[in-house]
């Protein structure tokens, strides 16, 4: 249950308030994979006043996490007051009627305060039970679907490289050894549903049955991981592991049992001779965008970065995004460490957190299939 998460590997989040409150019209709990609020109090049957608050105490990433299920006793319009602790209201909220398929709730069914910090919503209840959350949930049991479709693929393998704090795997989807590898990366932090979504159907395009795909999977060892904190996204963290650490500034140090399983696969397959050539790593921000080295960073004739966002963005002249070339920092994370150790380009992949939908989907594999041209150019 994801209150029991919480309760077991947080340090900010007191023990004492249960995830749950209701009164003789509503029941309201986050006991469920990805659920997660402070705690929560019903007055006059259907106004509900839910606290959100941190996994640990700041300073910790802005980005509030929230979901939890409203079932109803009868036919009641529920008003839910939403105070954010240490953070503001980033998400749009989300509905569903199943748990599984979301769409965000109407305008006019919500009211963000001008400072942020609050937000209320209202909600009609029938007979059913009604989730809110401040993205879609994008689990375990998704990941593992996916992962057992990529596993049908012809020479694709899935291998589990470590386990979690809790003992979730950590697994990637492989093909075989190659000259040199690209690495892609996801759900690094439990928020970034988008970046989710962006990788799967990125993934999807260089897995498929194509020329342009079969011919880069011939060239290179593709190395797929995409749900890195799995822990954090059942409990319903903001941005850490169980242990209170951002795995994305963990590259190098490699304290945490989920990077360290990486760092593993990576040192076993630079002993049996392949090279990195690219990685990227998918997260989710306020504006689709793309964190990359500084084009004289590299002895190359054409910048990688800015041909494949320049190729793109021709196919794509409609969607919008920045493309944000950065010096190295001495910041741990992913994009640095595949640089200062490999010398390689490595990207971090932002999509927008209320980016539509479709437009993820529709622009996505032609990002996917311009990499794979140039990749292949090389």
């Amino acid at each position: 249950m994801a209150g029991a998460l919480v309760a077991a590997g947080c340090s900010f989040l007191p023990t004492g308030y249960p995830q749950f409150c209701e009164s003789n019209a509503l029941l309201v709990d986050a006991n469920f994979p990805g659920g997660n609020f402070d705690r929560c109090s019903v007055q006059d049957d259907a106004l509900v006043s839910i606290v959100i608050r941190p996994e640990d105490a700041p300073p910790i990433n802005e980005s509030p996490w929230y979901a939890f299920r409203l079932s109803p006793k009868k036919a009641v319009d529920a008003t839910i007051g939403l105070t954010f602790e240490e953070g503001y209201a980033r998400y749009w909220p989300k509905t569903s009627t199943d748990g599984q398929n979301w769409r965000p709730i109407a305008a006019q069914r919500v009211n963000i305060a001008e400072d942020g910090k609050s937000m209320t919503v209202s909600v009609p209840l029938g007979e059913n039970p009604v989730w809110i959350a401040a993205q879609e949930l994008v689990l375990p049991p998704f990941y593992n679907d996916w992962l057992r479709a990529l596993s049908a693929v012809p020479n694709v393998t899935v291998q589990t490289l470590g386990r979690s704090v809790l003992g979730h795997p950590i697994q990637a989807a492989m093909t075989p050894a190659r000259e040199e590898a690209v690495f892609l990366f996801g759900r690094q932090h439990p928020p970034e549903v988008t970046g989710a979504m962006a990788m799967k159907a990125f993934v999807d395009t260089v897995f498929a049955d194509t020329p342009l795909a079969d011919r880069f999977r011939e060239r290179y060892t593709i190395v797929v991981v995409p749900l890195i904190n799995p822990d954090g996204v059942v409990a319903g963290h903001w941005r850490h592991n169980m242990n209170g650490v951002d795995l994305n500034r963990d590259w190098g140090p490699f304290t945490q049992p989920e990077t360290q399983g990486i760092a593993l696969q990576l040192a076993s397959m630079e002993m049996n001779g392949i090279k990195p050539a690219l990685m990227l790593d998918f997260h989710s921000t306020r504006e689709s965008l793309f964190y990359t080295q500084l084009p004289g960073d590299f002895d190359m004739p054409v910048d990688f970065a800015t041909a494949w966002l320049t190729s793109a963005k021709e196919r794509l002249p409609d969607f919008e995004f920045k493309h944000d070339p950065r010096p190295p920092s001495g910041q741990e994370n992913t994009k640095n460490y595949f640089f200062n150790r490999y010398h390689i380009p490595a990207i971090t992949y932002e999509i927008g957190d209320e980016l539509d939908r479709d437009a993820i989907l529709g622009s996505t594999p032609v990002f996917a299939e311009e990499m794979m041209r140039l990749m292949l150019e090389r």
